[in-house]
């Protein structure tokens, strides 16, 4: 009997992770397509398991400006994109020293990410599917 309690249980969390997630993908979603509608987006991503994950929506106009910036921070599924607005108004390409300096270490890597994937669409390659960190775990018991 007890087993069939934790089963109960495990699915609960399931399906309220799964509702949660979707919640936050709809937020991404809302996001992005504001920013698509005003011109080119550059998105970086900084992901762990159990540290804080960012990720940073820029939106980029024909000078390569970033005129509006939104950053997404946290580690559970409750995190929404915020207003970041030490970004607008930087060069994407050339950001203030002291700007980049005022940043934490995940968002840097998150828009250190966003620069590389400009620059390589710019250049017209293909952007790499990145692992989940469960899938390069998985991937770590393989070698």
């Amino acid at each position: 009997m007890e087993i069939i309690f934790i089963l109960v249980g495990i699915a609960a969390a399931w399906i309220l992770q799964t509702i949660l997630g979707t919640g936050q993908l709809r937020n991404f979603n809302k996001h992005y397509n504001a920013l698509r509608q005003k011109g080119r987006v550059s998105i970086g991503r900084s992901k762990g398991i159990f540290r804080t994950g960012v990720v940073l929506l820029m939106g980029i106009d024909k000078r390569g400006r970033i005129h509006t910036a939104r950053k997404m921070q946290g580690v559970t599924i409750f995190a929404r994109f915020r207003d970041f607005k030490i970004l607008e108004g930087q060069d994407l390409l050339n950001i203030d020293q002291d700007v980049y300096n005022k940043m934490d270490r995940y968002t840097k890597k998150a828009f250190d990410d966003a620069v590389d994937v400009y620059k390589k669409v710019a250049r017209g390659e293909e952007i790499p599917q990145q692992k989940s960190p469960f899938g390069k775990l998985i991937s770590s018991f393989g070698k």
